[in-house]
């Protein structure tokens, strides 16, 4: 039992029968949020739901093809078609590649430069495949220009 103090270890344990909820598929789309929405990372979820239909991840056909959406400019598309350790990086929005400052196009995670927008970004990856659901953050860092960067984002998985 929870307290104003915390846990309350002495009360009497129970254990938490959770059978009947494991691996359940959605029975509805999660809810969109405000629709008349300027912050990117609200219309790139919006973006994401809308693409869910009956699925439990949207299809990446749609941006593999190369149909991206109106804030594909500040987006990137990793795929993990060869392991999760080095993905590839299948497109990178014009401003996210401009801040990096690179002049070859990034095929691969690893080629991304440090200390880059693209590089805090990308660090998330791995908690989209640990909680298997989307994962937004904010959070500041000194960039390869010595400038103190505050960022948002929001990583979506896809499926295949």
């Amino acid at each position: 039992m929870d307290t104003l103090r915390g846990f309350d270890r002495d009360s009497v344990e129970a254990e938490l029968d959770l059978a009947g909820f494991e691996d359940e598929m959605a029975s509805e789309p999660p809810p969109s949020v405000g629709q008349d929405e300027r912050r990117m990372q609200v219309r790139a979820y919006n973006y994401w739901a809308g693409l869910l239909g009956t699925h439990t991840f949207p299809p990446v056909t749609t941006l593999l093809a190369g149909a991206y959406p109106d804030f594909a400019e500040n987006a990137v598309l990793l795929h993990f078609d060869e392991g999760i350790e080095d993905p590839a990086i299948k497109f990178v929005g014009d401003k996210l590649a401009e801040e990096c400052g690179t002049q070859s196009s990034i095929e691969r995670l690893s080629q991304v430069p440090g200390r880059s927008l693209l590089s805090r970004i990308t660090d998330h990856y791995m908690q989209i495949i640990a909680n298997q659901a989307p994962i937004g953050f904010e959070a500041e860092f000194v960039n390869q220009h010595a400038r103190t960067i505050l960022y948002r984002g929001i990583l979506l998985p896809f499926s295949s």
